[in-house]
């Protein structure tokens, strides 16, 4: 008889690992994607609305790179207000990789490049 309930242990802790194995991960609300070509400093990205049903971080991620100069590019993410000066939720350093700005809230956002050399990047992924 144990090793019957053992066996009904086995299947019931397979099935329990198999469900959470197969759980989808948590995604963010939203993403777009892009490249940059031949930026100069003040250059801003395209426009985009957190609608804020999710609690995942706005994300920006480079890859293949070219600073023109400096190894990273200083990134500032603002949030637009109709009629008013855009609010800045502070600037990111990234080099080649992914900057998070954390959960910023509902709005329309966009990130502007502050820099004095060029900046292109092959690959670029914002998540919100």
């Amino acid at each position: 008889m144990s090793v019957k309930l053992n066996r009904v242990g086995v299947v019931i802790a397979a099935a329990a690992a198999a469900t959470f194995t197969l759980a989808p991960p948590a995604s963010a609300e939203g993403s777009w994607s892009s490249y940059i070509s031949n930026w100069r400093g003040g250059d801003e990205s395209r426009r985009w609305t957190d609608n804020h049903s999710d609690g995942s971080s706005t994300t920006v991620s480079f890859s293949g790179c070219s600073f023109g100069g400096p190894s990273s590019a200083t990134l500032e993410l603002d949030h637009v207000r109709d009629f008013l000066p855009d609010v800045s939720h502070g600037t990111r350093s990234n080099s080649c990789n992914t900057v998070s700005w954390g959960e910023v809230g509902k709005a329309e956002f966009y990130f502007i490049y502050i820099g004095s050399t060029r900046l292109s990047v092959n690959s670029v992924v914002t998540r919100y």
